[in-house]
């Protein structure tokens, strides 16, 4: 069995954006934690750096959060976790992750409409969205938390110092 690589000429082809298209630089604003009778969620808004906060927004996530996990649609088990809600444009896009079986992250996607927020619809095919590149950043700052948590003594202590670790600044 042979390897394919590609060529040069081959690569001129992938990846290939707008001219215009550009990379927004985006701010991440940790917010106060969300309690749940079942979990403990780090709370972050992200939005390009010219957006102004919308706290009527964060406040109506939280309510749907809360109202998801009352209802049983949205299941914790005694979990620590994070939300991204990321502002793109006139959009949102909210992302609940919590940590399970000690060392797993599973996630939740979901889109606000004229409705408001809702289960995120994705395409259809094999692969799914999952995480937009700046989302990417902010998990990783909560996975090297979560990975210092689980090398800790996992007591009171320590799990205050993770629900202390805030990823702040800017989202590359």
């Amino acid at each position: 069995m042979s390897v394919e690589t590609m060529s040069v000429e081959n690569l001129d082809r992938l990846a290939e954006y707008p001219a215009d298209w550009k990379h927004t630089e985006k701010r991440i604003h940790p917010g106060e934690h969300l309690g749940l009778p079942d979990a403990c969620l780090k709370w972050y808004d992200i939005r390009a750096v010219d957006q102004e906060a919308t706290p009527e927004v964060t406040e109506e996530a939280r309510a749907f959060l809360r109202t998801e996990a009352a209802e049983g649609r949205l299941e914790f088990r005694k979990e620590f976790g994070f939300v991204l809600n990321h502002r793109c444009g006139d959009k949102y896009f909210m992302i609940v992750c919590v940590w399970r079986n000690k060392n797993e992250m599973c996630q939740a996607i979901y889109a606000r409409d004229e409705s408001g927020y809702g289960p995120y619809q994705a395409a259809p095919g094999t692969l799914r969205a999952t995480q937009e590149v700046v989302e990417l950043d902010a998990t990783s700052h909560e996975r090297r938390g979560w990975s210092r948590y689980l090398q800790s003594s996992r007591d009171a202590a320590a799990k205050q110092a993770y629900l202390d670790d805030a990823c702040t600044g800017q989202l590359v």
